[in-house]
């Protein structure tokens, strides 16, 4: 399984990202199966529509990329117990340097044991200790 941060998903649905080549790139990885299963959770869609639509103001190519990702990701939903999970993650910080958002990843994928993912976030690189796809 491999996990998909919103900074991926964003990077590849616009064009004028300056990681869009290397998210294309990934994509086809991904869609070659290379990585497993893409997951998402909830709070991952949430924040790839809210950014999108905020960066580019193309209501339409949103609900074309969250069209595509439901019709392609296996979307996870954070329950209460992943929720608070997460909620220890973002407490413990030791740099304050992560969102919740951010801490609700770390929390899924340890539940989930995925060990699996593709952010273009640096410090959710550094603190997560996954392996990360880049």
């Amino acid at each position: 399984m491999i996990f998909l941060d919103s900074s991926f998903l964003v990077a590849y649905s616009n064009e004028k990202d300056e990681y869009h080549e290397k998210a294309v790139k990934i994509a086809k990885e991904i869609d070659n199966d290379k990585y497993g299963t893409a997951v998402i959770t909830d709070y991952i869609f949430d924040e790839t529509m809210t950014t999108l639509l905020s960066r580019t103001g193309n209501f339409a190519k949103t609900i074309e990329t969250g069209n595509k990702i439901l019709d392609t990701v296996s979307v996870l939903n954070m329950d209460s117990s992943l929720f608070l999970e997460a909620w220890r993650v973002f407490k413990a910080q030791k740099k304050l340097s992560l969102s919740f958002t951010d801490c609700s990843i770390i929390a899924m994928c340890k539940t989930q044991g995925i060990l699996t993912l593709v952010t273009f976030d640096r410090l959710l690189k550094e603190e997560s200790r996954m392996n990360i796809v880049d």
